[in-house]
């Protein structure tokens, strides 16, 4: 079997999205809790208010970067930012990405795509690319937000959640990230029918979380296919594909026996495990 990449438990950590040292520090730690063990520019643009209703259909407008979003909107044009690219600022508010492209300053600047600050009922929907940015989307805290159909490439994480609750990322493609989706101190997320391929790292990494669902994912061409760390507790990964990993295509905290963080894996479809007999027939 592959050498095994040794992901360490992250402490409890505060994010404020709106101070980019915090949000960096916090996706350094994510990062570096990856790596291989020895033994194996410009402000925020003001907002734009509406007195129409933040859930009415999307209204097609040119945006600019940074700019903080109180209503439904549809990208008319791409967007190349040297700042954060798209910061929500109400909650039941769709994003429609329209086939459009949302670029930042590369993956090692401390910027974000789409940034959720404890906002709740949000959507962003593809197709639509989000690339070259620390974090394509962060999720904050916040409640029964949404993310589909989107791209996300060239991205140190693709989607990091922190503190957040019953988000839904769903047929979304994620390749030439450094990790796929990562998510800290998180609950109730339900990723299914996304394709990751190519992501460094790792496809999907849970630390500290709980009660969250990976389901009919097909997963390809990272070091950990998935890996949940010790602390990550009564998760459900079922269904997926992850094979042709570099390291281990399903990785339980390093080989910790599945009764004592209590997540389950059912019929998925890999060739290597720790612990062994995770993968389905093997």
């Amino acid at each position: 079997m592959a050498a095994l990449i040794a992901f360490a438990s992250v402490g409890a950590l505060l994010i404020q999205p709106t101070v980019a040292s915090a949000q960096s520090s916090m996706i350094d730690n994510i990062l570096n809790s990856a790596l291989p063990s020895s033994n194996t520019n410009d402000n925020n643009q003001p907002s734009q208010a509406s007195s129409s209703s933040s859930s009415a259909v999307p209204l097609s407008t040119s945006l600019s970067c940074g700019q903080v979003i109180k209503q439904s909107v549809k990208l008319t044009a791409n967007l190349d930012c040297k700042t954060d690219g798209i910061i929500v600022g109400a909650d039941g508010i769709t994003i429609d990405l329209n086939g459009f492209t949302l670029s930042g300053p590369g993956e090692k600047s401390s910027k974000v795509g789409i940034m959720f600050a404890d906002n709740d009922g949000v959507t962003v929907q593809g197709p639509g690319t989000i690339k070259s940015f620390q974090a394509g989307a962060l999720f904050s805290g916040g409640e029964d937000n949404k993310i589909s159909r989107a791209t996300f490439t060239e991205n140190e994480i693709a989607v990091f959640e922190t503190g957040s609750k019953n988000v839904v990322i769903e047929d979304n493609m994620m390749f030439g990230n450094s990790i796929g989706v990562a998510a800290h101190s998180s609950s109730g997320s339900k990723l299914t029918t996304n394709l990751f391929k190519s992501n460094d790292l790792a496809g999907v990494t849970l630390v500290n979380s709980a009660s969250n669902e990976l389901s009919m994912n097909t997963i390809q061409g990272s070091v950990n296919g998935i890996f949940l760390d010790g602390q990550s507790s009564k998760n459900n990964v079922n269904s997926n594909m992850v094979l042709q990993n570099r390291g281990v295509d399903l990785n339980n905290g390093n080989g910790l026996p599945t009764n004592i963080n209590e997540n389950v894996f059912t019929d998925n479809n890999c060739n290597t495990s720790v612990p062994v007999g995770l993968c389905l027939g093997r």
